[in-house]
């Protein structure tokens, strides 16, 4: 009655410890179950009243100790009693009424585990294991955290996912070193975790990490006064030097097993220990002992329950080559039939276990996903509302950018209808090329809309997957994808800058064309640096210089460069920039080693937003812009290409421009 009544003071501070609100601590709910499950009864429970209690038990939502209290005094009944099914039964009708208390979720999944393992139900334990572990690490508790993570990876080790159970020990030790002070729960936490890991490490091959692991569980069951542990683990230790070929070390070890296995009633571990000790007799051709060993075997299955399939086809099998190497021809055959009997169960057995395997994992990835949601929860609000100003501010420049673009062409419509009379024939071409811009305006206007709500409506997309995926690589890559898309954005809207600059004026200037490149590469550096691309320059001493305007130069020398960037073959990623001179011309060369392009596409190349296919990257308008920049000097653009080896574009110059 006095331990009783301090534990209910003891939860009676942990409730007002948190601010009065009924909820208790993690360490206290448990004290209190454990007490509850320490309880005698004092009545004759059965079976058939538990299921009476159970399916008799009223419950409502739960959002403090009070409330849940009545359902933890049931499920200790059941806990106590072995009813494993009922307990299942009762767990499962508590736990929707829970979620607004994350402890009592967190609890209520760890009992339901521990229920389903009993019945051997390995596939719903791992599922309830890892949803409370999910719960755990939001609420910090590294000490349960680290047993369930030792409970995953041991059902994981069971169904040979070696790589995972790795993983999830990891974890644990990882939560483990977070606590300052361990109990005797986390010391016990602490050996299997290393068990897990020795075992694991032993069946991938790597011996010396899972000698390690396995030397610091042999040390944690000495110390913890565990003598059947401290003999498994030898054994353990044992089947690693007999993997490794030490076989003078392996067999005092695999004898003081099988002595402690036996003695503590682990019958199927000391049958292991044997036939270990048989493989490694018959490596060393040592008859005698072997057999001796499988006189022990038999008296093993004559007086124990041995379940193991492996087990059972392993001495059938040693048994063979005992009855070989005496000479009896019929009883070897005899095992050996027995043999293939057994090896066939175990066979469908692995089978089995694989399908489960194939299903833990998924349940596993599902479950993982959720886990890392709640770890950053806080880093992927900041990320959203960076994210979401960031979106606002691309769309507010983008309708300023249009707005700027049709208030100026506007204005010049007015005062070319203000044009007198007298310049009537001036006007009338003022006024056809007003209509040839207003002409590109609209277009412009109408496939930017839908070219800037495409990279926005991604943005919003790439936001909603963000609400819902916290995976660390996804999510670099989920921000690799955001900061593409605004670059994308930005060539749309620089592009269209490019577009109103062509209809201003420009003067003729001296060109020097090796800087005219140098800035040409240093626009597109992030897009060479995508495509690791290898640009090469080749300036003639004859032509390093030309009269024409800079500014259309370079608008048409970026856009070639871009367009050869982006079909740029994985194989062969080399660019070729060169000049020459004529009588009459300058000629700039761009020359790729891309895809190339049908010769029947030639006449359409410098439409706007012409495109081969709607899979084709860019948006359509960067070849247009060049061959539209290069008219303005009385130039032309020309096309050579060959498919699979590449496409050379040529820009063609007067030398003496009028």
């Amino acid at each position: 009655m006095i331990k009783a009544f301090l534990i209910h003071i003891l939860i009676i501070f942990s409730t007002v410890s948190l601010g009065f609100t009924q909820v208790i601590s993690f360490d206290s709910l448990n004290q209190y179950y454990q007490y509850e499950l320490k309880k005698e009864n004092k009545t004759n429970v059965n079976k058939e009243s538990l299921v009476k209690k159970t399916e008799d038990f009223s419950i409502s939502k739960i959002s403090n100790f009070s409330q849940f209290k009545s359902s933890l005094e049931l499920i200790a009944l059941i806990d106590r009693n072995k009813e494993n099914e009922v307990g299942v039964q009762l767990v499962s009708k508590i736990i929707p009424q829970t979620k607004s208390v994350d402890e009592f979720q967190a609890f209520l999944y760890i009992k339901l585990a521990q229920f389903y393992n009993r019945l051997g139900e390995n596939i719903s334990s791992l599922e309830c294991y890892l949803k409370a572990s999910s719960i755990l690490e939001k609420l910090n508790q590294h000490s349960y955290l680290a047993y369930t993570y030792y409970r995953i990876g041991r059902i994981n080790l069971n169904g040979w996912n070696n790589a995972v159970s790795i993983k999830y020990a990891k974890k644990g030790l990882k939560a483990l070193n977070k606590i300052d002070k361990y109990n005797k729960n986390d010391s016990l936490s602490l050996l299997g975790l290393h068990e897990v890991n020795g075992i694991a490490y032993r069946r991938i091959d790597k011996f010396e990490e899972a000698l390690i692991n396995i030397e610091k569980a042999v040390e944690l069951s000495k110390a913890l006064n565990d003598s059947v542990r401290y003999a498994l683990n030898n054994g353990n230790k044992a089947t690693i030097y007999y993997e490794k070929g030490d076989y003078n070390l392996a067999i005092p070890l695999l004898q003081k097993d099988f002595d402690a296995s036996i003695s503590s009633g682990i019958y199927n571990s000391g049958m292991n220990a044997l036939i270990y000790l048989s493989w490694i007799y018959m490596e060393m051709d040592y008859k005698d002992s072997l057999h001796n060993t499988f006189l022990k075997m038999q008296e093993i299955i004559e007086k124990y329950p041995i379940t193991n399939p492996k087990s059972k086809a392993e001495y059938l099998k040693v048994g063979a080559k005992v009855s070989e190497i005496k000479g009896d021809t019929a009883k070897a055959n005899q095992y050996l039939r027995g043999y293939i009997e057994q090896d066939k169960i175990r066979d469908s057995i692995k089978l089995s276990n694989d399908v489960a395997s194939l299903h833990e994992r998924h349940l596993m990835e599902q479950e993982i996903s959720k886990l890392e949601l709640l770890q950053n929860t806080n880093e992927l609000q900041a990320s959203h509302l960076k994210l979401r100003t960031a979106l606002l501010i691309i769309i507010a420049i983008a309708l300023l950018v249009v707005l700027w673009y049709v208030f100026m062409l506007r204005n010049k419509n007015k005062k070319i209808d203000k044009l007198n009379e007298l310049l009537e024939a001036k006007v009338s071409e003022r006024t056809a090329r007003l209509t040839e811009i207003n002409k590109e305006l609209d277009t412009y206007l109408y496939r930017a809309s839908h070219d800037i709500r495409r990279p926005i409506r991604t943005l919003l997309g790439l936001n909603n997957i963000a609400q819902i995926n916290s995976d660390p690589e996804q999510m670099k890559q989920l921000f690799s994808k955001v900061h593409s898309t605004a670059l994308s954005m930005d060539k749309m809207l620089f592009k269209l800058q490019m577009a109103y600059e062509l209809n201003n004026s420009y003067g003729i200037e001296k060109v020097e064309i090796e800087e005219l490149i140098k800035e040409c590469i240093n626009d597109m550096s992030l897009e060479i640096k995508e495509h690791n691309a290898n640009i090469t320059v080749n300036i003639s001493e004859k032509a390093g210089s030309i009269k024409a305007n800079k500014a259309l130069l370079r608008i048409a020398l970026d856009n070639i460069l871009e367009n050869a960037l982006l079909y740029q073959s994985e194989e062969n990623n080399e660019i070729e920039i060169f000049t020459d001179i004529g009588n009459y011309f300058f000629y700039l060369h761009v020359k790729d080693s891309g895809f190339g392009i049908p010769e029947k596409y030639y006449e359409d190349l410098f439409k706007p937003y012409f495109k081969i296919s709607n899979k084709t990257q860019g948006s359509g308008l960067g070849l247009f812009l060049a061959h539209k920049a290069i008219s303005f000097l009385a130039g032309e653009i020309s096309i050579s290409s060959t498919i699979n080896q590449g496409s050379q574009f040529t820009l063609k110059i007067p030398i003496n421009p009028k």
